[in-house]
């Protein structure tokens, strides 16, 4: 009999990109904690980190530090952004490899995030002192004035600018974020916290381990979160790849693991003393492969899809009344969810044998957006729900389904209408990847309505339409592609 989960997703957040230098000066109670590796950071270790991505089929989060990449050495005029203060000097770090290194990363959005670590990783409130950490003094338990925060904030867009990473270029503030040593102000309810801030610039999604910050009385759950103003914040923790250990994966068992992010860093994709990176990189596939072959787990695919089934996960209620006929109860869904943070697909699995495929799969009589086949399983995309009670239909047969998105991309695929001349994708999409569409129906013209979203080409055959797609904003692009037959 074949059988339905409502899995947890699993996603990695990679802390600490941006560094030019690997070498680790937290030690001595004056400089940063960099990457814990004693050598500079290469163009070679940016691809590592994507050719894991593109071979497990997720966008991973990228979390990036951007100090030594200011190209106008101005973080003097910040002191508590660096170590030297007023000092700061960034002459050794300057080069054309930084450049390289940034249009690489902006060439390959579909697979990596662009995501807000910060500018230094720690505070230096005086000459002479460090403070863990930049967004929150973890060591006192007590907030930065908010006004530095904001100046830090506004540090990390000045050296986006230096990179064409700007409004005026078209490209958005990051919408992922990741407090550097856990220093998140949680503040909810009061007028200042690191949410009310961050979410002014665009940032909507955040992970961090809440019991580093017992003054905040954040949430006590495991696998807890909540909204801080527009920002929804997720608990991470790390399970023994710690964050200076090269090549290393979590040491605790997936069934064990009571958080859905997993707090990792840039090298513990790298590779180490004993292992090239080609095998370390195939670890980390494998265990990809081991969360997707897992009944209650799967690989998020992005990070908007990644918080939306958290959301799911705790206020939705399924119930499969008889084979193929699910009960889907999403009234208990808060209304901040949909005050900005519209929810991305929800995602059910089901357990197939080698011949078979979900044939036809239907919510409340409306075919649904995207499926995908994987280690076993079939997964089915279903649209952003709304607070409402749907019924989802679906038949095992022995032929692929019609109609919707082969998914595997990493975008999201919010919905799919098809009339007796045209098909209508809805689609959050990532950087320059195939959008795949499973149909009978030879295409004559394809359309996008976002000039965002570029039509780089296009093909058919054999009952899937293959349209190559650029989204033009790091941060994604929201439109629809107009598919006329």
């Amino acid at each position: 009999m074949n059988e339905l989960s409502f899995p947890r997703p699993f996603a990695i957040a990679i802390d600490d990109l941006g560094w030019m230098q690997g070498h680790n000066e937290g030690e001595d109670g004056y400089g940063p904690y960099r990457t814990g590796l004693d050598r500079n950071m290469t163009l070679e270790d940016y691809k590592a980190v994507v050719d894991l991505a593109q071979k497990v089929g997720v966008r991973l989060q990228g979390l990036f530090i951007l100090g030594e990449m200011d190209r106008e050495n101005f973080l003097g005029d910040f002191p508590s952004t660096t170590q030297m203060r007023a000092d700061f000097d960034n002459s050794d770090n300057i080069s054309d490899l930084q450049i390289e290194m940034m249009e690489y990363v902006k060439s390959v959005s579909s697979h990596l995030e662009f995501g807000l670590h910060g500018v230094g990783h720690e505070f230096w409130p005086e000459d002479g002192k460090r403070n863990r950490a930049e967004w929150y003094n973890t060591d006192d338990q007590h907030p930065w004035p908010e006004e530095e925060i904001r100046n830090h904030v506004k540090c990390f867009i000045r050296i986006m600018n230096q990179y064409g990473i700007s409004v005026e270029n078209g490209h958005s503030f990051p919408e992922s974020f990741v407090p550097c040593a856990y220093s998140y102000y949680w503040n909810p309810n009061g007028a200042y916290s690191l949410g009310s801030v961050l979410g002014e610039y665009g940032v909507k999604y955040a992970n961090t381990d809440f019991s580093q910050i017992p003054a905040c009385n954040p949430p006590t759950e495991h696998n807890g979160g909540g909204f801080d103003h527009q920002v929804h914040v997720m608990n991470r923790y790390n399970y023994g790849n710690e964050w200076d250990s090269p090549g290393k994966l979590p040491e605790t068992a997936l069934a064990e693991q009571p958080t859905d992010y997993i707090e990792t860093h840039w090298p513990n994709l790298l590779f180490n003393d004993t292992e090239s990176q080609e095998a370390v990189t195939a670890k980390w596939v494998k265990y990809y492969k081991q969360v997707q072959a897992s009944k209650d787990r799967y690989c998020a695919k992005n990070t908007a899809q990644m918080h939306s089934q958290w959301l799911y996960n705790k206020y939705t209620v399924i119930n499969e009344t008889q084979p193929g006929l699910v009960e889907i109860d999403n009234t208990s869904m808060p209304d901040e969810v949909y005050r900005g943070h519209f929810p991305a697909n929800m995602v059910l699995k089901v357990k197939i044998d080698a011949n078979q495929h979900i044939s036809a799969a239907t919510l409340d009589e409306a075919i649904i957006p995207a499926y995908y086949e994987d280690q076993g399983y079939a997964f089915l995309f279903l649209p952003s729900l709304l607070p409402k009670k749907y019924i989802l239909k679906y038949e095992v047969g022995t032929n692929l389904p019609k109609g919707l998105v082969w998914h595997d991309s990493t975008g999201n695929i919010l919905e799919v209408t098809n009339t007796s001349d045209k098909t209508k994708v809805d689609i959050c999409w990532y950087g320059d990847q195939e959008l795949n569409v499973l149909t009978n129906r030879e295409p004559e013209e394809i359309e996008s309505n976002n000039p965002g979203i570029q039509i780089k080409g296009w093909s058919y055959k054999d009952g899937k339409l293959s349209i190559r797609l650029m989204a033009h904003d790091l941060q994604g692009e929201i439109g629809s592609i107009h598919i006329q037959h």
